[in-house]
């Protein structure tokens, strides 16, 4: 006799009842999402905004400055080394910091990138000066990069200069509170990017209406719908941002991500910056030019800046940073290169490779040639990087838009509680 295989249909108390936890987890997450949107949404919108600035600094700083580019043609165009010299005895109180190539003519600058002399190389003459970090680029990088804890440029405020405990951890020694605050909100960035992508999806059968926003209907669905979309328009841009902010800060995050995938942890260029001359009795400065050429023997391309060692140091030394000859990411901003070199300023034959991509593994070229010049956008024209200058504006209105959403919500519940206590005293 064959087995009888059927089942009896299952009442209804015999049938399972679907999970309230993923509900549960959900509403824990949004509320999560919703208060830190809250604490810190007006911070990371300021920041986010301060950068729109500084993705046009090169282009702001040579349309301020279009006296200084009128280079001249030259058999024997003037060198790095004699653009120097050109800048210092014209102007000899000037302490010089940097040599930077740029459109055709030497930027000499000090070491803050504020007062700057284009001198042109096919005549040898000074062309004119500008500032490049001063006034409101200054204080705007200041405030993006520094959290207003850098001396060097305007805006500085001591307390946020304020030296952070480290914990016992070499990688948080020296953090500033505007460091230590710029990191955190890039941390925070990640975290509810992450957290609203998952509070977002509506699942692949529907996942097209994810990408409508409902306007009309009522003002707390309006922006309810707005932020919705403007939030996973934006998602790739904010991850990338709130990933790259917090590795500028905490390169340790960088050395776990080379780990996971398979990278080189010990290439990691924000930890490789130690270096230094070393001084001998009797020892003469090599001259930038000599050191220049010390740096190309070592690593290939074009030399964009040549940072002057510091004269009131001894053991400080020259920096070139160079453009590989295939690829630059770095190609927009006046302070181009992809590669970096260190020169001893008394031997030309004491060097250190920062960061070459010639040797990395792909997983660090790929973070480091990539992901990370993705934060700027440099690799691209002006106009492409009009995309960065809307997005870097998006947190303004996802904030903007939770706010509404929240204030609209939270009346209307407030009127319904109202309704009820009046509701229940009158029964």
């Amino acid at each position: 006799m064959a087995q009888d295989t059927e089942q009896p249909a299952a009442t209804p108390a015999d049938r399972p009842r679907p999970s309230k936890r993923p509900e549960q987890v959900r509403r824990r997450l949004a509320a999560t999402h919703r208060w830190t949107s809250l604490i810190v949404g007006g911070l990371l919108a300021v920041l986010m905004a301060s950068g729109v600035p500084l993705l046009y600094g090169a282009e702001s700083f040579r349309a301020r400055n279009g006296d200084m580019y009128q280079p001249t043609h030259s058999a024997t165009p003037l060198t790095a080394q004699q653009a120097l010299e050109v800048a210092r005895a014209e102007h000899p109180d000037f302490t010089a910091g940097n040599v930077i190539s740029d459109h055709g003519i030497f930027v000499v600058a000090d070491q803050r990138l504020n007062r700057a002399y284009g001198v042109d190389p096919g005549s040898g003459e000074i062309t004119g000066s500008g500032h490049y970090y001063g006034g409101f680029q200054g204080f705007v990088e200041n405030l993006h990069a520094f959290g207003l804890s850098s001396p060097r440029y305007p805006g500085y405020v001591p307390f946020m200069a304020t030296e952070m405990p480290s914990f016992g951890l070499s990688s948080l020694e020296g953090k500033t509170l505007g460091d230590s605050l710029i990191g955190l909100l890039g941390v925070a960035l990640v975290l509810l990017a992450l957290s609203g992508l998952y509070l977002w999806w509506p699942g692949l059968r529907r996942l097209s209406s994810g990408f409508r926003a409902r306007t009309g209907k009522s003002r707390y669905i309006t922006h309810r719908e707005l932020h919705k979309v403007i939030g996973i328009l934006s998602l790739p841009f904010l991850l990338m941002w709130g990933l790259t902010g917090a590795v500028a800060k905490y390169p340790v995050i960088e050395q776990g991500l080379l780990a996971v995938t398979g990278g080189d942890t010990g290439q990691v260029k924000a930890l490789n910056w130690d270096f230094a001359s070393e001084p001998r009795d009797g020892a003469e400065e090599i001259g930038l030019d000599a050191a220049a050429k010390a740096a190309l023997t070592v690593v290939d391309g074009r030399i964009s800046n040549h940072t002057l060692p510091d004269p009131s140091d001894p053991a400080s030394a020259y920096l070139f940073e160079i453009s590989e000859p295939d690829w630059d990411p770095y190609d927009g901003t006046m302070l181009a290169g992809n590669d970096w070199v260190y020169v001893d300023k008394y031997d030309a034959s004491h060097t250190k490779v920062v960061w070459s991509g010639h040797d990395a593994p792909l997983q660090n070229r790929v973070y480091e040639e990539l992901v990370y010049p993705s934060h700027f956008g440099w690799y691209h024209n002006g106009w492409v990087r009009l995309v960065w200058a809307v997005f870097g504006l998006a947190p303004l209105f996802l904030l903007t838009t939770g706010v509404v959403s929240w204030t609209v919500r939270h009346r209307r519940k407030r009127a319904r509680e109202a309704a009820r206590t009046a509701a229940t005293a009158t029964a």
